[in-house]
């Protein structure tokens, strides 16, 4: 798995990133925005349509126009963040962003 630390990107930017790649990796398609944004609280959906439009000019999402489903990372092995990874938090367990429910 690649790792690239980009400094300039804001924090909710690779927040938004981690729950969108979350979302492929463990159900095989796209949030919605409205679940992006429920997962990444505190923010608006003005900011997730932001944020999917940065993480897209950067090259790190591939998202259709006018589809609320159609973030995509351009590559499933890649993680970002602003900061180099703490080898320490490997031992912790991961962070989800999505918790499905079972129905019965």
């Amino acid at each position: 798995m690649t790792h690239i630390v980009d400094p300039t990107l804001r924090p909710i930017h690779a927040k938004i990133y981690a729950a969108i790649m979350e979302a492929w990796t463990d159900y095989g398609y796209a949030p919605s925005h409205v679940e992006i944004r429920d997962a990444c609280f505190p923010c608006s959906l003005t900011t997730v349509q932001q944020a999917i439009r940065e993480l897209k000019r950067r090259g790190y999402i591939t998202a259709p126009k006018f589809q609320q489903r159609g973030a995509k990372p351009t590559d499933m092995e890649r993680t970002i963040s602003r900061e180099p990874l703490d080898p320490w938090r490997e031992l912790e367990p991961p962070v989800k962003f999505f918790k499905r429910t079972e129905s019965r």
